[in-house]
């Protein structure tokens, strides 16, 4: 398979991190506060919609922040990551039972509907198009199986203006950014039924003085009631989704069709 320039860019950063960094944050490409607001958001999402019980994957899962958060709960585990600095650094910070695998997020070893459900955050905005990975993660979850993923929000107002100032210079994106109706959609032609989409709210680093206002009860309350500003003002988003049940479906048909063919008969 051949990548464009901007995902080869980012592949050399993620492999470069893993090499140079330690900490989770520096290896995911994060400050420690914007991945301590990413996890405790996270965490508070899961509580209210716990996954269910079984083998979970965490695709692109870095340094294994949220593989460790999952096994601590009592989910089986597998971390998988195409860097492999990344990866041994998370194994020797994580429990024995945690198996980690180096697997590009387009070629997944893994046979289809193998899995009862997987994360993959901080991956989508490293690649040209989500198409093709949500193909593939559709691919392994099994049918009623959930899908928990993240992308940078193309509508937040500061990003905007980030990426305007960018352009203005001549200077090529950053990252890449996506809407949340070309994200679902990309998400249905993969078979997948959207369940919901929660906005995450992450101040800059100067700013994370005001992170808990941010995350107070009464915040989350005018954001829902006010949808609009949370679409305005959100970092990112994260993704529900499960595969379709119905496997005659046409649109089960049509991911069937796209993904390609498993070339292993389980994991590893």
């Amino acid at each position: 398979m051949s990548f464009s320039v901007f995902e080869q860019r980012w592949r050399r950063r993620f492999v470069e991190r893993g090499t140079l960094m330690d900490d989770d944050a520096g290896i995911a490409g994060w400050t420690p506060t914007g991945l301590a607001a990413r996890v405790r958001q996270f965490e508070r999402l899961w509580r209210r919609a716990p996954g269910a019980s079984g083998v979970w994957l965490d695709i692109g899962c870095g340094a294994g922040t949220y593989t460790r958060l999952l096994h601590k709960q009592g989910y089986t585990t597998l971390g998988m990551d195409y860097s492999w600095p990344s990866l041994s650094k998370a194994s020797r910070r994580s429990p024995a039972a945690i198996q980690w695998v180096a697997a590009d997020v387009y070629r997944l070893p893994l046979a289809d509907g193998c899995t009862g459900g997987l994360l993959c955050f901080g991956v989508m905005q490293a690649l040209g198009s989500p198409d093709g990975a949500i193909r593939e993660l559709a691919r392994v979850v099994r049918p009623g199986g959930e899908i928990w993923v993240d992308a940078l929000n193309a509508h937040c107002l500061p990003t905007w203006l980030s990426e305007w100032r960018r352009r203005r210079r001549g200077r090529p994106p950053h990252l890449r950014y996506d809407t949340v109706k070309a994200f679902t959609h990309a998400a249905r032609r993969a078979g997948l039924d959207v369940v919901a989409v929660e906005w995450l709210l992450i101040l800059p680093a100067r700013f994370q003085a005001l992170q808990w206002l941010v995350e107070s009860r009464p915040v989350g309350t005018l954001l829902r009631t006010l949808p609009w500003l949370a679409v305005l003002l959100s970092h990112s988003f994260i993704l529900r989704a499960r595969r379709c049940v119905d496997s005659q479906s046409p649109i089960a048909a049509a991911m069937r069709s796209a993904a390609r063919p498993s070339q292993y008969s389980g994991m590893r």
